[in-house]
C-alpha cells in the first residue's frame, strides 16, 4: 500500500478507511460529516455511500486515484462547511449572506480567483483578466489591483494570499460559529 497517498489523504482531512472492518468508524464519521474514502477488497461487494463526503477505491489501490478522490471529497466537504464566494450580475461580490461591491476592473480578476478558490492564479492570468475589465497588465497596476482586491474581501471572510514569484491565490477563512 502507498504510505505517501494515505498521509496526502490525512492531510487534506479525508479518512481511508477498510470496508467492512472499519464500519463502526465509518458511521462514526459520516454522523460528523468528515469525508472518507473506503478501500474494499476484490472480493467483497462495495457499500452504498452514505452520503456525498463518502467514496470507495477497491484494493490493490492505485495511489493517483486515491488522491484524486480524496481531493474531491475534501472540495466537497469545504464546500459544505462554507458557503461558495460568487459574483452577481450586479457586480456583487457574496458569500452567504455578506456582500461587497466590485469596480468593472475588479469583478474579472475575482471571478478568475473564485474559479481557482485555493489554488494559485498566474500573475499573467491575472494581468490577462485585468486587461479584459478595462485594466492595465503593467506590473504596477496589477500589485495595486490585487492590493485593493485583498482589502475589499476580506471582510467576506475571504483573504488574498501572495505566492512569491508565482501568483496568488484567494482563500476562504473558515467559518466561525455564531
Amino acid at each position: 500500500m502507498d504510505l505517501s497517498a494515505i498521509e496526502a489523504c490525512t492531510a487534506l482531512g479525508v479518512s481511508v478507511l477498510h470496508w467492512p472492518v472499519d464500519e463502526h468508524v465509518r458511521r462514526h464519521l459520516a454522523a460528523f460529516r468528515k469525508p472518507r474514502v473506503l478501500l474494499v477488497e476484490p472480493d467483497s461487494e462495495a457499500p452504498p455511500l452514505l452520503d456525498d463526503l463518502e467514496d470507495w477505491l477497491r484494493t490493490p489501490l492505485n495511489p493517483d486515484d486515491l488522491r484524486a478522490r480524496s481531493h474531491e471529497l475534501h472540495r466537497r466537504a469545504i464546500s459544505h462547511e462554507r458557503p461558495q464566494p460568487i459574483i452577481d450580475e450586479q457586480g456583487l461580490l457574496r458569500v452567504g449572506t455578506s456582500w461587497v461591491d466590485l469596480t468593472p476592473s475588479q469583478a474579472p480578476v475575482v471571478s478568475l480567483l473564485i474559479d481557482h478558490l485555493e489554488r494559485v492564479v498566474s500573475y499573467e492570468a491575472v494581468g490577462a483578466a485585468y486587461e479584459r475589465g478595462g485594466g492595465s497588465s503593467h506590473a504596477v497596476s496589477i500589485r495595486t489591483l490585487l492590493s485593493r482586491i485583498g482589502a475589499r474581501v476580506r471582510p467576506v471572510g475571504l483573504e488574498l494570499v501572495t505566492v512569491r514569484r508565482r501568483g496568488v491565490l484567494l482563500t476562504q477563512q473558515p467559518r466561525t460559529a455564531p
